[in-house]
């Protein structure tokens, strides 16, 4: 074979060459070698001058098999092999290869089947790893891209890799259906799923309805890596409990917040750590190597498949022992190394959008973006999704960068996932970011009709409350001078006016999350805000999430002012900077009890959890009368009385006469003070109870 000549199958009926100048001049002769038959090949157009090389375009006849390995000759008897090129992006490609039956392994006691997706492999080997040695089986293609290979025997935990040979040579990759496997992705598992930990709880109560979650966003190693002992940084440290002054940790302390709805950041495994050397390298997580895989740098015994998932199964059974549902962070936009991504290895070229000129498209910024739009991967990220919910239990996910996913593929992933659990939970990031989906296939906010099963993270309530991290402005718990009108709008579900959405379900209200800087810091290593008013604005910015409608969101130490030490984007920072402090929860126990006051409240209160856009309409109702620069009034109806809602960003005082009415809230907890008339001073938000009209002033 020559190095001077490329060859590539670009669709059913065209085959590209490429052929350096040196060797050859314009006018050629090519052969299409299949065997022992030797063809002519016929020229579409004129050699295209490239540079260093000429482009020759040659017709085909469609009836080529991908699987199957085919030599290109010139007239001078230089010869390539034939490779797949841009025919995997084609139409005929998806029509002729959307494969739905079973990938992975699938084990019984006497035999095991081995299943793999690839079109244009052409050779496809599975190596055993047993206590005897390796072995080395070969595949059998079947159809629309499918191998198989049957492995008589007993293969429960036995080690595998795969080996195909696409290109030329073979190369070894790791199984993409894989749910088992070995530390540091040395290989993946065999493993009899009937000996998998039993849950023994249910999936806490949840009505479905979007508003009626209050979701709490964690690490699970940032939890748990300040405490000591044997499970530091793992799902089992989760489970523990090491009391402080300011009380329980771990699960124990999630819990006593009331929330619904426990985040985690990525559980699959994920690159950039050491599964054994723990504490050489600090990552969240958004680097996704192995999808249904559990992550090993989380695990106790990471070399062990069996602990490894059993850890994951036990911890999440204890999220519901507690009554908090799970929601996993998935990252379907791109993946860590893309180059030896197992689907890739498959088939080259498959799983990435790519930009005019054919490179890698990277509107992620991590050197790929995935074609979620293809069918392969469309059905990929239905699976893992509802593997996991069926398999782990798990009530929701987190979607990472969903603005660069496609519509297709999470509308058919929510439909699924309906099928297996009717009150799954939905979201993600709905930022636009430029890549080569046309916009109207993007699943951004501004298409949120589009996919009405999602919630989207709103910046809008993120910037307005907060402020922007981009030009530093100060935002409304800083004191910054903004409309109330905006205001009102986002507290009530941001889905009135030319506000974002169809229904306060879509609103996921938040001001603080993993990305980013924390509030805190936000305010006092950006805004440069003293300690006191930062803390001020804080209590403020949560008061308003827990009692806006729409679905409130917190990221975990938000509620005693986390912070990461002026750190913007502490990704990969360090334990140092990330995590739980638990001696500051317990520093600021007044605040964690506010959160908690409200949690109860909201629970308490429906109308703080409307879910429609008509019951807004009908139900809750702005104050004109007592708006000022700095106050803002909202009227809730609820089933048994109304409720009158002041939030105030400054230190002046500001009365509000309310006859025969009781204040249920302060600023800073709940209360039972019956008056008249109430002198609201600190910033934060108010609540008074009354069953007649109010009267303010």
């Amino acid at each position: 074979m020559i190095k001077g000549m490329k060859a590539y199958i670009d669709s059913f009926e065209l085959i590209t060459i490429l052929v350096e100048k040196s060797l050859c001049y314009p006018i050629k002769v090519f052969y299409f070698i299949d065997g022992d038959i030797k063809r002519k090949l016929e020229f579409l157009d004129l050699a295209e001058d490239c540079g260093e090389f000429y482009k020759f375009r040659m017709k085909f006849d469609p009836s080529i098999e991908l699987h199957k390995e085919y030599i290109i000759e010139d007239e001078s008897g230089n010869r390539c092999f034939l490779r797949s090129g841009s025919i995997i992006r084609s139409y005929e490609f998806e029509r002729r290869f959307a494969y739905e039956g079973p990938l992975g392994f699938e084990y019984h006691k006497e035999y095991t089947i081995f299943r793999v997706w690839s079109p244009v492999a052409k050779k496809l080997i599975v190596e055993l790893y047993k206590d005897t040695g390796k072995e080395r089986h070969n595949f059998t293609y079947v159809h629309q891209g499918l191998w198989e290979c049957v492995v008589d025997g007993d293969l429960d935990g036995v080690g595998y890799l795969l080996f195909v040979k696409v290109n030329e040579r073979l190369q070894a990759l790791l199984d993409p259906y894989a749910i088992a496997s070995a530390e540091n992705e040395k290989f993946n598992f065999v493993i009899n799923t009937d000996k998998l930990y039993k849950m023994k709880y249910p999936k806490p109560e949840f009505s479905g309805r979007y508003t009626d979650a209050i979701i709490y966003e964690a690490s699970i190693r940032d939890f748990t890596n300040q405490l000591k002992g044997e499970n530091s940084g793992t799902f089992l440290g989760m489970v523990e409990n090491h009391p402080t002054e300011g009380g329980p940790t771990g699960l124990d302390y999630i819990q006593s917040l009331g929330i619904t709805h426990l985040q985690l950041l990525p559980t699959y495994d994920f690159g950039g750590v050491d599964d054994v050397e723990k504490d050489s390298r600090y990552n969240w997580g958004y680097n996704p190597d192995q999808y249904m895989v559990p992550c090993g740098w989380y695990s106790k015994h990471p070399e062990d498949p069996y602990s490894r998932i059993n850890e994951l199964l036990e911890f999440i059974d204890e999220c519901h022992k507690r009554g908090i549902r799970v929601v996993m962070d998935v990252v379907f936009n791109h993946v860590y190394h893309w180059k030896s991504y197992g689907f890739e290895k498959l088939v080259p070229g498959y799983p990435y959008r790519v930009n005019y000129d054919a490179t890698v498209n990277n509107a992620t910024g991590c050197g790929n973006t995935i074609a979620t739009e293809r069918f392969m991967n469309t059905r990929f990220i239905t699976d893992t999704l509802s593997f996991y919910t069926k398999t782990y239990n798990v009530s929701g996910f987190r979607f990472d960068l969903m603005g660069l996913l496609d519509i297709n593929s999470l509308n058919r992933a929510y439909k699924a996932l309906k099928k297996i659990d009717p009150k799954i939970m939905v979201y993600g990031e709905g930022w636009n970011m430029d890549n080569p989906l046309p916009d109207e296939y993007r699943p951004h906010m501004y298409n949120h009709k589009k996919t009405p099963g999602y919630a989207f993270f709103n910046d809008r309530y993120r910037d307005y409350v907060r402020g922007s991290q981009w030009d530093r402005s100060f935002g409304y718990a800083f004191g910054g001078g903004k409309s109330l009108y905006d205001l009102n709008k986002l507290v009530l579900g941001s889905c009135l006016d030319y506000y974002k959405f169809e229904e306060p379900t879509q609103t996921i209200n938040y001001v603080e999350c993993h990305d980013n800087y924390t509030f805190y810091d936000f305010g006092f290593y950006a805004l440069k805000e003293s300690d006191s008013k930062v803390k001020d604005a804080a209590r403020l910015a949560l008061s308003l999430i827990l009692l806006s409608i729409g679905v409130p969101f917190i990221h975990a130490g938000q509620e005693f002012f986390r912070t990461k030490r002026g750190v913007e984007n502490a990704y990969n920072a360090s334990d140092y900077i990330n995590a739980i402090d638990y001696k500051r929860r317990d520093e600021n126990i007044d605040t964690v009890n506010m959160v908690r006051d409200l949690i109860k409240i909201r629970k308490e209160y429906d109308c703080f959890r409307i879910s429609k856009k008509s019951e807004v309409l009908e139900r809750v109702h702005t104050l004109e009368g007592v708006t000022t620069l700095h106050t803002a009034g909202i009227m809730y109806e609820n089933k048994d009385c109304k409720l009158y809602v002041f939030a105030k960003n400054d230190k002046s005082e500001y009365k509000v006469d309310v006859v025969s009415s009781e204040m249920i809230f302060d600023g800073f907890r709940k209360c039972s003070i019956k008056g008249d008339s109430y002198t609201l001073k600190e910033p934060g938000i108010y609540v008074i109870r009354k069953d007649s009209n109010v009267i303010c002033r």
